[in-house]
């Protein structure tokens, strides 16, 4: 098991500078339909981050962990103490944007919004079918503990 953070500055370069970081960080890990869905699931809150603190000039926190099961968790922490993103209940045919959401929730096993002490944590969790069906290990991890905040270095 394993965790990797980068820090981005909240400007649009950093979306695929963090998509970068989680192809090194998920590696060899992770099968590569999984791999292209944690991709894209990175871009799409990376985005949000930006979209939503990039005028507050603080930087988001992209983290990946992996277990034994080769299950993976992608965190965007971002510093807004908003509500975080939701899934949009219509979207109009000609909209630009409120999709990202609707992205993550059909690409990810699951995905939420979790508190921080500086903000607050986007996550999403991927497992591969074979993996899921086979440890039970591979359901996402749940309470306090296991969606911890920004660090405070």
């Amino acid at each position: 098991m394993y965790h990797l953070q980068r820090t981005f500055d909240p400007i649009p370069q950093s979306v695929g500078q963090a998509r970068g970081f989680v192809t090194f960080a998920i590696g060899c890990h992770v099968d590569n339909p999984r791999g292209d869905d944690i991709r894209s699931c990175v871009s799409e809150l990376a985005s949000n981050a930006i979209l939503h603190t990039g005028g507050s000039g603080n930087p988001f926190v992209v983290r990946v962990s992996t277990d034994q099961h080769g299950c993976v968790r992608l965190e965007v922490h971002d510093q807004a103490r908003d509500t975080g993103p939701v899934l949009a209940d219509h979207l109009d045919t000609d909209a630009t944007d409120g999709r990202g959401m609707l992205i993550v929730q059909l690409l990810s096993d699951d995905w939420g919004v979790d508190p921080s002490p500086t903000g607050k944590v986007v996550w999403s969790h991927f497992a591969s079918a074979a993996q899921a069906a086979e440890h039970a290990a591979c359901k996402p991890p749940t309470g306090p503990a296991a969606r911890p905040g920004l660090p405070t270095t």
